[in-house]
């Protein structure tokens, strides 16, 4: 009787478990997080203003949501010059492969729309006064604005630098913030009143010449903070901006 009781214990023995209390694990099943996946509406495009001191976009994070609901990262380097003034658009593209498995109704449907537009556009003579606004629009933006206030000095606003044609000595320059200005000294002995004017080319916003005892100052207000150089030409003094 004790071989036999003592023989059941060994069997049990040897089938146990090391850890009774930990859970079986089968890896055919998804682990099952408390994560609450909800369902989102299809992305179609997101428009984002970068900040006002951007220059070179270094990377992009990624945050998205997986199969177990939990949030992951991943992130895209890039390590590409911007301006700040155009914002950057994040859309979803289709793939040929994408498009090659839509369902041949939404093809005809598609076709059908597409014709229907093509019979409904105007004639080929229409479409000139429209390309010819395009051409001026892009004209006007790579124009260049000059303002010559008084007979011995006169600005050339560029893309990004202004030429200050002058024949008169530089002093100093410094620049101001909130809202950023790069004022410049100029000697001469001059009397005059105080010219002002509103620039609508970013990033110039306006430009000042005040008359001081013994010297006369530029001042050029800035749509946000750059770096900057200014640099002696054959006709005056250039200030680039970075």
């Amino acid at each position: 009787m004790r071989f036999i009781l003592l023989f059941c214990l060994s069997l049990l023995f040897l089938a146990a478990r090391e850890n009774p209390f930990k859970p079986i694990i089968d890896n055919t099943v998804l682990p099952v997080t408390s994560n609450k996946i909800e369902k989102a509406p299809p992305f179609r495009k997101v428009t984002v203003q970068l900040p006002v001191d951007a220059r070179v976009l270094t990377s992009v994070a990624i945050y998205y949501q997986s199969l177990d609901g939990s949030i992951k990262k991943e992130i895209v380097a890039i390590d590409r010059s911007v301006d700040w003034h155009n914002p950057i658009v994040i859309t979803q593209a289709e793939t040929e492969k994408s498009r090659k498995t839509k369902s041949p109704k939404q093809a005809v449907s598609k076709t059908e729309s597409s014709v229907s537009k093509k019979s409904h556009k105007k004639p080929s003579a229409g479409k000139k006064p429209h390309r010819a606004k395009e051409k001026q629009s892009v004209a006007a933006s790579s124009k260049t604005v000059e303002y010559s206030p008084l007979p011995f000095v006169s600005l050339k606003f560029e893309k990004h630098s202004i030429r200050i044609v002058t024949g008169d000595e530089k002093i100093r320059a410094f620049h101001l913030t909130n809202p950023f200005k790069v004022a410049v000294d100029f000697r001469r002995k001059a009397a005059f009143l105080t010219k002002h004017r509103t620039l609508e080319t970013p990033p110039f916003k306006a430009v000042d010449i005040g008359n001081h005892k013994g010297y006369y100052r530029v001042v050029i207000t800035f749509d946000a903070p750059y770096r900057y150089t200014i640099s002696k030409i054959a006709d005056g003094y250039i200030i680039s901006l970075r």
